[in-house]
């Protein structure tokens, strides 16, 4: 059957097998020094959401909070990273960069090989930023080997749209005022603990998880690997500092190509993290416009904490 089908849809089968493969073998063995992991955003939330919303609010822009997701499919769970549009510093690298950082750091098993699945989104995933960071991790031996693995535009559901799926569930029935609400809402979005809530900050501005510019960190000391975006398998070893090496198929013929500037270069990069990027925090004007138009809708005990009386109010009603 496989010779009639149009050669997109065979390598579509090819790549899901492999995905499938993988899934089965890290259930089955579960072993510390070897996880499979899946990363993706999700379509941000706005609060306060109410299961019988009020007409009026309906079109107007309540306070808005992204959802990036870290899914560990062998255990499995999924770390949900709520991020506030006072924390979001961008959706692009940096922020996706930063957040795997954060799961690696805090959230993982002292595994030495990872494989990692995410969908074909240049600006956040397949980019030469999100290949540096992963680099810099096999130089410093943080992994001993990572596997990236990118599935095929146009068919890239995997675990995360799964645990994001449980989460729309539960925020359609869930009362949401503030971010505390969002991390009640995850817990309870399944039995089974599947979604593990983290707060990238609070509504006041405390930076919890924070976004490091590791653009700027990386750009003097790797170079950018040719046509990424025609590539589905990447892989890092320790054993080969700085070397990509890279398939367009699963099926595909290996290839390497050495991603350091300056190999001779000591150390390559610093293993030392780059700067924190300060979180944007919300523009006077949204403030203004949050406390004006949305501050009623919020519940009493809530209401503050979202959307407090900004200075410029303060002022004319004193």
């Amino acid at each position: 059957m496989e010779e009639y089908l149009p050669e997109h849809l065979m390598h579509v089968d090819r790549e899901r097998d492999v995905y499938r493969q993988m899934v089965e073998d890290a259930k089955a063995a579960i072993d510390p020094h070897e996880t499979l992991g899946h990363f993706d955003f999700a379509q941000q939330v706005h609060f306060p959401s109410d299961p019988q919303q009020a007409g009026p609010i309906y079109f107007m822009c309540p306070r808005k909070c992204g959802i990036f997701g870290v899914c560990c499919e062998a255990v499995p769970q999924q770390v949900t990273y709520f991020i506030d549009e006072g924390m979001a510093v961008s959706k692009g690298s940096n922020s996706v960069i930063s957040d795997v950082h954060d799961f690696f750091r805090m959230q993982g098993f002292g595994e030495t090989t990872v494989h990692l699945h995410c969908d074909n989104c240049s600006g956040q995933n397949k980019n030469k930023y999100a290949l540096w960071y992963l680099a810099w991790r096999t130089i410093h031996k943080l992994h001993t080997a990572i596997h990236l693995h990118f599935l095929i535009a146009g068919h890239t559901e995997f675990a995360p749209d799964w645990c994001f799926g449980l989460l729309k569930k539960s925020y359609k029935n869930w009362h949401v005022n503030c971010l505390e609400d969002l991390v009640e809402m995850c817990h309870a979005s399944s039995t089974m603990g599947v979604n593990k809530p983290c707060l990238v900050g609070t509504e006041n501005g405390d930076v919890l998880v924070p976004t490091y510019d590791w653009q700027e960190f990386l750009s003097d000391y790797f170079n950018p690997l040719t046509g990424i975006k025609s590539l589905h398998h990447i892989k890092f070893s320790a054993d080969h500092p700085g070397c990509a090496f890279y398939r367009e198929f699963a099926e595909s013929d290996e290839k390497m190509v050495q991603l350091l500037k300056d190999v001779n270069r000591l150390p390559p990069p610093p293993e030392a993290m780059p700067d924190p990027m300060p979180a944007p925090g919300l523009s006077a004007a949204h403030q203004s416009y949050l406390y004006k138009q949305i501050h009623p809708f919020y519940s009493a005990a809530k209401r503050d904490v979202t959307c407090p009386q900004p200075a410029d109010v303060a002022e004319i009603v004193d």
